[in-house]
C-alpha cells in the first residue's frame, strides 16, 4: 500500500518566464539539467525569446508552455493590432492591477485581448515549439472576460493543458490574504470552464505564497504536504538576479539554488513523487 500511495504522487516542476531575459535562460536550463525543473513556460514577447529556443534543442525532456502576457511585458503584435491593449511604444499595461482596472472599465477590448494572445501562440508554434501547456503571466488567464478566450484559443491551436492556479490559502503581508482569495474563486471558475472545454490540468499550484523565495526548506515542506493526485510547483529560476527585472524583488538566483540543491532531490525520492511535464497529463 505505501508504494501505491507513493507512485499517486505526480509533480510537474514549471519554471516561469522562460525567454524574458539571458540570466532566466541559463537559470532554467541548469535547474533543468542539474535540477528538478521539468517544464518551463515561455514569455513570446520576451527579451531573450530567440536565446531560449536555441536552449530547447539540449533540452529534449523540458516540456515547454506559453507565458500568456498582458501585463508587465511587451506585445508580440503590433500596437495596431490591439490598440486598446498595447500602447504606442509596444508595452503592455503595467500590472495586473492596471489591467484589470482598465478591462473592467471597458478601456480595453475581448478583441484586443484575443489578437494579441493569439499573436504571443503564433510567435511560439511558428518557432517549432510543441506547446504542452498555457499558464500566464500575474495569473491573468483567470480573469473573468479572459479565461474564455485563453479556453478558446487553446482549442484552436491544439494546446491540450493549462496551469490551474489553485492555490493553498496563505495569509502573508498586508493584503496577501484578500488576493489569495480572489485568485482562487477565479482559478475555480477557469478550472470549471477549462474542465468543460476538453482542458487537462493538474490538480492545484504550490509555490504561490513564495513566488520569487522559494528555498530548499520551503520546497522540502511543499513536498511533504502534497496528497494523492498530480501537482504544479511554480518557479522562477535565474542565474543571477538583475535589478531590472519587473520582480526585481525576486531572489531568482536563491531559487536556482534551491531547485538544484540535494535536500530537495531526496525529499522527493524519499516520498516517491514521480517527476512530469504537462504532457503527461
Amino acid at each position: 500500500m505505501a508504494r501505491e500511495a507513493k507512485a499517486a504522487i505526480r509533480l510537474i516542476v514549471n519554471a516561469d518566464d522562460f525567454g524574458s531575459s539571458l540570466p532566466v535562460n541559463r537559470g532554467v536550463e541548469r535547474a533543468c539539467r542539474d535540477g528538478v525543473v521539468t517544464s518551463a513556460s515561455l514569455a513570446a514577447g520576451g527579451a531573450a525569446f530567440d536565446d531560449a529556443l536555441a536552449r530547447l534543442d539540449d533540452l529534449p525532456e523540458l516540456g515547454v508552455g506559453v507565458h500568456l502576457t498582458l501585463a508587465g511585458g511587451r506585445a508580440v503584435g503590433s500596437p495596431g493590432a490591439a490598440p486598446t491593449l498595447v500602447a504606442d511604444d509596444g508595452s503592455l499595461p503595467r500590472s495586473a492591477y492596471a489591467f484589470a482596472r482598465s478591462y473592467l472599465l471597458g478601456k480595453i477590448s475581448a478583441a484586443d485581448v484575443r489578437a494579441e494572445l493569439r499573436a504571443q501562440l503564433a510567435r511560439a508554434r511558428d518557432a517549432g515549439v510543441r506547446v504542452t501547456h498555457l499558464d500566464s503571466h500575474l495569473h491573468l488567464h483567470n480573469f473573468p472576460g479572459v479565461a474564455p478566450v485563453v479556453v478558446e484559443l487553446a482549442q484552436e491551436f491544439g494546446v491540450a493543458a493549462a496551469r490551474l492556479s489553485r492555490c493553498r490559502l496563505w495569509p502573508a503581508g498586508r493584503g496577501w490574504f484578500g488576493r489569495q482569495l480572489v485568485l482562487r474563486f477565479c482559478a475555480e471558475a477557469f478550472g470549471r470552464l477549462g474542465l468543460r472545454a476538453g482542458l487537462k490540468m493538474p490538480d492545484g499550484l504550490e509555490g504561490q505564497p513564495w513566488a520569487g523565495a522559494l528555498t530548499a526548506e520551503r520546497i522540502v515542506a511543499a513536498v511533504w504536504k502534497l496528497g494523492a493526485g498530480t501537482w504544479e510547483l511554480a518557479c522562477h529560476p535565474a542565474a543571477e538576479n538583475s535589478g531590472e527585472d519587473e520582480a526585481a524583488a525576486y531572489d531568482r538566483a536563491g531559487e536556482l539554488a534551491a531547485l538544484t540543491s540535494p535536500p530537495v532531490r531526496a525529499a522527493l525520492e524519499e516520498r516517491g513523487v514521480r517527476l512530469i511535464n504537462f504532457a503527461a497529463l
